[in-house]
């Protein structure tokens, strides 16, 4: 194997030992925010049914408690940088010599590494590594803080809403949803929002209305209409 050859493997064998541990954090990480969006998609999908919805139901939450791993890794101690000799300065006056920076290596130690290297895997370290969630640091749970919008304040904003709701006047000139619809208001904590929905209870084969109220903003989105 020529020394190029021999650079090229390295290059793609190595890495340093603090990237390696940050790569395996970032792809349990994206691994987790999969299995979340996952859950928020489905308590979506229950808040918007009416069925489901009315029921209470509330999807199911995965997460890893704790990550164990162990690492069989072949360790190298490099030096990075560049030490000068002992300079003299105009003034007659001598730096000394600049420490070198030191870094920590690492090789997997793969099928593929000890055959390019005819590496004996009884050498290598272990290196046994937990990585365990911990509460973010916020002042509250904000899927438990109360509701910034009242129930009629929602309702206001849902039938003022684009979308297509039966609606009729109440005694005092005020817009209100048809008797004889079901017409739900539920609250969504974790996401700050409020779902809206006017269906027939009798007839499910009819499409229901949902609208969406941003909790915080008060501003209704039209999720499906008749």
């Amino acid at each position: 194997m020529s020394n190029g050859t021999l650079k090229n493997v390295t290059e793609v064998f190595s890495a340093p030992i603090e990237s390696l541990i940050v790569a395996l954090g970032r792809g349990i990480a994206e691994a987790q925010t999969a299995l979340d969006l996952n859950s928020i998609k489905a308590q979506q999908e229950i808040d918007s049914d009416p069925v489901l919805s009315g029921q209470g139901l509330q999807a199911t939450w995965y997460q890893f408690p704790k990550v164990d791993l162990q690492l069989k890794l072949a360790l190298s101690v490099v030096e990075e940088g560049n030490a000068p000799q002992n300079l003299t300065t105009r003034a007659g006056v001598t730096l000394s010599k600049l420490p070198l920076l030191h870094r920590v290596v690492a090789q997997p130690v793969s099928a593929a590494y000890q055959n390019h290297f005819n590496y004996n895997a009884e050498a290598s370290s272990t290196i046994t590594l937990s990585i365990v969630p911990v509460p973010a640091p916020r002042s509250g749970d904000q899927s438990t803080l109360p509701p910034s919008l009242s129930t009629a304040e929602v309702q206001k904003a849902a039938l003022a809403s684009p979308a297509k709701f039966q609606t009729t006047k109440d005694s005092n000139g005020n817009t209100i949803p048809v008797p004889g619809l079901r017409f739900d208001i539920n609250f969504n904590g974790a996401a700050r929002v409020w779902y809206v929905l006017q269906y027939d209870a009798l007839n499910t084969a009819a499409p229901a209305v949902v609208v969406t109220v941003d909790d915080r903003t008060g501003v209704a989105r039209v999720i499906s209409t008749q």
